[in-house]
């Protein structure tokens, strides 16, 4: 161990963590975008989405929730009896499609976000411990992950809504006992990888404390594997709350969700009104499309992609 790991570990620092500077991340960031161009805009995509979303209260649109029966079914850009101009359409109520998309939007990648960051938080401890700890420690909690990956996930997430209720609260923390064991896998991973280095060693050395070396020395170096996990995992949560919501066990009504809007929109497939299912239906496949994409762009600017 070099007098810098010892000075660094000695004043409770992580010096083998190498904060970049400015020009550094700008570097990586164009290098990134050169090797996945596609990916870098998919990046861009998503934020934009996520703005949208965010922002949905204060956009000029139309009341979600306000039925309208004189305009009922009206196919993409008409103008309603109203007089209001519907971008996409109007739904078997006249409700706006195009804003309950939008607001839609708010409830499927809130839940995906606030999912990936429980699940990740949980995940990222219980692997960082697993991986420090070793021996029995290790063996509980793998095991515990193997037994929570080893069950069907749809079957027992809806037996599980059908027993605690169909709301957001019950809907999330389902979501997250479904994500935290793919987080606490790759924690365990790189801990087992990163503990012996001698920055750690030194940490232990001088008597630091476990919570400590786990979230001051070794957590950090965990941050861009984890970053990369979360935002693949965001995709596969937004399916999955999707996929409930269509089976009606997810978000209920009058509450817009993407997966939602699909199942009211089943009665109409067959009777013309396309743009139902054609607009939410294209709002998810591009938000899960753009989220594995960006998952991508951050291993090459985290420089993660090999580990």
């Amino acid at each position: 161990m070099t007098a810098r790991t010892q000075h660094g570990a000695a004043h409770g620092g992580t010096l083998s963590l190498q904060r970049p500077s400015a020009t550094e991340i700008a570097r990586r960031a164009v290098s990134a975008v050169r090797q996945r161009p596609a990916s870098a805009a998919s990046t861009l995509i998503l934020v934009a989405i996520g703005a949208i979303a965010a922002f949905a209260p204060l956009l000029p649109i139309a009341d979600p929730d306000g039925q309208m029966l004189v305009d009922r079914l009206q196919p993409p850009l008409s103008r309603g009896e109203s007089g209001t101009f519907h971008v996409a359409g109007t739904d078997q109520l006249g409700r706006d499609v195009l804003s309950r998309t939008i607001h839609g939007a708010r409830i499927s990648i809130g839940i995906a976000a606030a999912t990936a960051m429980i699940a990740g938080t949980i995940g990222a401890t219980a692997g960082l411990v697993a991986g420090f700890r070793g021996g029995i420690v290790d063996q509980a909690i793998m095991r515990l992950v193997d037994l929570q990956m080893a069950f069907p996930g749809l079957l027992l997430a809806i037996f599980l809504l059908y027993l605690l209720g169909s709301d957001l609260v019950n809907l999330v923390a389902l979501l997250v006992v479904f994500s935290w064991a793919s987080f606490a896998r790759m924690a365990r991973a790189e801990t087992l990888s990163i503990k012996h280095q001698p920055f750690v060693e030194g940490a232990v050395a001088i008597g630091a404390r476990t919570p400590r070396i786990l979230f001051r020395h070794i957590l950090p170096h965990l941050l861009p594997v984890l970053a990369t996990v979360a935002v693949f995992d965001f995709a596969g949560v937004m399916l999955a709350e999707a996929s409930l919501s269509f089976l009606g066990l997810g978000v209920q009504p009058p509450t817009p969700s993407w997966g939602l809007m699909l199942s009211q929109s089943r009665d109409h497939v067959y009777t013309g009104g396309w743009w139902l299912f054609v607009v939410p239906g294209a709002a998810l496949f591009c938000a899960t499309l753009c989220a594995n994409l960006t998952s991508h762009w951050l291993q090459e600017f985290l420089g993660v992609r090999d580990r």
